[in-house]
């Protein structure tokens, strides 16, 4: 049997805790304003799994309702995916391993988010250990978008591959929902 693990979107902050405060909360609305879209509730259960298999089960809970100025917000679901992902793997990413998001890395990094030991973070807290690069889908039609998704992060992740830190590209696919993570 897998390991079951809570993503917790309230205590999104833990997953980011050296970005500041309105950015995080701006990735919680969006990944809000995109599970309701979907009608999915807090409680939720989806797998997060490789391309090949199963890695865990996870339950997603969160209690920030739903509201008008989300709508006003985001407007659409295209718009929300990006900020909704990145949020979807910092959760994953700091459940599931023992890194955490502590800087979004500069555009031509190829990845995200720089990711350091969880346990060091008090010591070593801008010592990069690992990066991650996050991709979002609204709702896939076919297991092909979610493979194109992966192939797509794993070729710009490779940018940054001089600093020969593992690399954990992860995808989530908010109608399932479901969360590849596959690390290179």
């Amino acid at each position: 049997m897998k390991e079951t693990v809570v993503l917790d979107l309230d205590k999104i902050h833990e997953a980011l805790p050296s970005v500041r405060t309105s950015l995080v909360d701006y990735i919680y609305d969006a990944a809000v304003f995109l599970l309701h879209h979907h009608r999915h509730q807090s409680g939720l259960r989806c797998e997060i799994s490789s391309l090949e298999e199963n890695l865990y089960f996870a339950t997603l809970v969160w209690t920030r309702p739903y509201s008008e100025s989300m709508i006003n917000t985001f407007g659409d679901t295209d718009y929300a995916v990006e900020f909704a992902a990145e949020g979807m793997a910092c959760l994953t990413i700091r459940a599931t391993t023992n890194y955490t998001a502590i800087r979004r890395s500069q555009r031509n990094d190829g990845v995200d988010f720089w990711l350091a030991e969880s346990e060091d973070l008090d010591r070593f807290a801008f010592q990069f250990a690992a990066r991650m690069e996050c991709k979002g889908i609204t709702e896939a039609r076919y297991p092909s978008e979610i493979k194109a998704k992966v192939d797509e992060g794993i070729n710009q992740s490779k940018r940054s591959d001089t600093t020969r830190l593992p690399a954990y590209i992860i995808v989530t696919d908010f109608g399932k929902p479901i969360i590849v993570m596959v690390q290179r």
